[in-house]
């Protein structure tokens, strides 16, 4: 056996240690990057919310029909006027979008375990309304849309009526 002398040992732990400090700044970066990438997402689900909520917010049909409670899961939208529907689509859309927003922020590992029991509750309840469903459908992105294909397909009792 060939003794080693000390300054090669220095030299490996030197490399080591260069070594764990850049998988440290790599594993940094990466999360900088999911954090940026959760911005950007919330932000462009922020702009589409806003605006929906603007369309929401100076109508007095809107607050009418959220005083009444006709948004509850038995609501069914055929009952409404032409601008009362026009405000619950807008109302549906901004839930779906707040819920998409949810999904992506937990495909991302930015949403506890427990927060994202209650959204994808939420999304199920939401997604078997058949009224509500094609909503769910144009307004997705592609992972939104695998999902919902990944839960059940059956309407609500009372909406399949007007599912087909």
């Amino acid at each position: 056996m060939k003794k080693v002398s000390l300054d090669t040992w220095i030299q490996l732990l030197g490399m080591v240690g260069l070594l764990g400090g850049l998988v440290f700044v790599g594993l940094e970066m990466r999360q900088s990057q999911q954090i940026a990438i959760a911005g950007q997402v919330q932000a462009r689900n922020e702009a589409f919310l806003n605006l929906y909520l603007s369309m929401m917010g100076e109508d007095p049909i809107g607050r009418s029909l959220a005083a009444s409670g006709y948004f509850g899961a038995d609501l069914d939208p055929s009952s409404l006027t032409s601008a009362e529907y026009d405000v619950w689509y807008a109302i549906k859309s901004w839930q779906v979008m707040s819920l998409q927003n949810a999904y992506q922020q937990y495909e991302m590992g930015l949403l506890p375990d427990n927060v994202w029991e209650q959204v994808d509750l939420r999304i199920k309840a939401q997604y078997a309304n058949c009224h509500i469903r094609p909503i769910w459908l144009l307004s997705s992105i592609p992972t939104v849309v695998d999902y919902l294909g990944s839960i059940s397909q059956e309407c609500n009792v009372g909406f399949a009526e007007t599912a087909n």
